[in-house]
């Protein structure tokens, strides 16, 4: 069956760090998430991102929902998924630090 996530479209980040498949949903418009992106660069992680203001509504919606439906407390954003098995919500750069052993 295939996922809401599976239609988004994102950007690719090179870095040398590679430990684990991460991927960052955030919002064009939200200073929170641009931190986070920055952050990721500067630890030369490669990661995988979507602002999902920038696609359709339903698509968006459809995504949101499936975040929340398999991961708990998923409500602000950056949503930084790991592994594609652990989620956080928001950037609180020790916790982004500890999930991806930085």
């Amino acid at each position: 069956m295939e996922r809401a996530t599976d239609k988004v479209t994102f950007e690719t980040v090179d870095g040398s760090r590679q430990d684990h498949d991460v991927v960052v949903y955030s919002l064009s418009t939200c200073a929170f998430c641009r931190r986070a992106i920055d952050y990721l660069k500067g630890a030369d992680v490669t990661f995988r991102y979507a602002h999902l203001d920038r696609i359709d509504v339903e698509t968006k919606r459809s995504v949101k929902r499936e975040l929340a439906e398999r991961f708990d407390n998923i409500v602000v954003f950056p949503i930084l998924v790991v592994d594609d098995q652990r989620a956080f919500s928001g950037f609180t750069e020790s916790v982004w630090a500890r999930a991806l052993d930085l």
